[in-house]
This record gives structure tokens, sequence and C-alpha cells, in this order.
């Protein structure tokens, strides 16, 4: 029987660069070209602290469901898949706060840095939330070179 497949949110042949040909070292390097002088800049909006406690939480949720699951046999019981669909509704509600997450600009370095460690999975900027961090990045950037 062949294992199943796991899902690692980044597609075969996805290249970590964004618009521009910028790529995300080269993301990195500005960041911490930019990180002289923060000062206040380090306060981060209470929603991205509020986005990552929900975050949180659903993925404490998420792996108890998967736990229940696994003790109730999977599909192969009631309580098994009643589980699996709470998890398939978690699942739903992390991709919901995800989502809002990328749509929601950084107002400075500091929700920036949370914002892409949200997003990220196994250390690495998920694809589909690549151009929306880099333009982030691009426009405190600017930004910060105006004043």
């Amino acid at each position: 029987m062949q294992e199943p497949e796991i899902d690692n949110g980044r597609p075969d042949g996805v290249l970590a660069e964004g618009p521009d040909g910028l790529s995300l070292p080269d993301l990195s390097d500005l960041m911490q070209a930019g990180v002289a002088g923060e000062g206040a800049d380090h306060q981060i909006d209470p929603a991205f602290l509020t986005t990552r406690a929900a975050l949180e939480k659903a993925w404490v949720d998420y792996a108890a469901c998967d736990h229940r699951a696994a003790e109730a046999g999977f599909a192969t019981t009631d309580a098994g898949r009643a589980a699996m669909a709470g998890m398939d509704r978690i699942q739903h509600r992390i991709r919901d706060i995800e989502t809002g997450l990328a749509a929601r600009p950084a107002g400075n370095l500091a929700e920036l840095r949370l914002k892409i460690a949200l997003l990220s999975l196994d250390g690495q900027l998920r694809p589909e939330f690549e151009a929306g961090v880099l333009a982030d990045a691009m426009r405190l950037l600017a930004a910060r070179e105006k004043g």
C-alpha cells in the first residue's frame, strides 16, 4: 500500500523569486539593512498578535482532532470520521486566517517579520504569499528611504 503524499505547501519547481527578480535571500538582506534606527518601528499592531494567537489555537485544535481520529481508527469509525471532518473545518479556518493575514499590509519590519514567520512552512515562505510579502517589504523600504 502506498503511503499518502504529504502536501508541504510548495509545488515542485517553484522558485523563491518575486517580482523584479528579487529573491527571498535578497529580501532578508534588505530587511537587515533597514533595521538600523528602527526604534518605535518594533511596535506590532495587536491585530497581528491576535492573528498569531488564532493560528496557534487552530493548529492545537487540529492536532487534537488528528489524535482523536487516530485513536478512533480514522475513517473506519464514526468517531474517526467526525474527527477528520473537524480537521477539515479547522484546515479551512487556518486558510482563512492566513489569507486575511496575507492581505493585511505590514506597517513596519517587526510586523513584516511576524507575517513572514506565520506564512512560512518549514522555514520557507509559501509561494502563494511571496508576492505580497515582497510588495510589503519594498513598500516599507521605499518609505524608509523617503524619510
